[in-house]
């Protein structure tokens, strides 16, 4: 399992399809920072369209959630030590 940690609520286009081509069957996406917005927005199914097409486990950080005011309809909610233990856990980290 590949851990892909995204941080912003958009990249710029080249990126953005970047990082959607570079998930891979069983991977996690972890949404921190500014990207826990994306759960609010109309990127919401597309994060849902990609979860069930490559099976990715989506998870976002509690603590990103609670500073930003949101409660995500869809992932996982973690703390910072379950962030930490999927982090050594996978066997590549990739942030955007």
């Amino acid at each position: 399992m590949r851990l892909h940690q995204i941080n912003q609520l958009m990249y710029p286009v080249d990126i953005e399809q970047t990082w959607h081509h570079a998930l891979q069957v069983g991977d996690a996406l972890l949404l921190l920072e500014e990207a826990i917005l994306r759960c609010t927005t109309e990127q919401q199914a597309m994060l849902a369209s990609l979860v069930a097409e490559k099976s990715l486990c989506l998870y976002y950080l509690q603590s990103d959630a609670l500073a930003y005011g949101v409660d995500p309809a869809i992932g996982t909610a973690l703390n910072d030590q379950e962030w930490v233990t999927l982090t050594l856990s996978a066997d590549a980290n990739i942030s955007w």
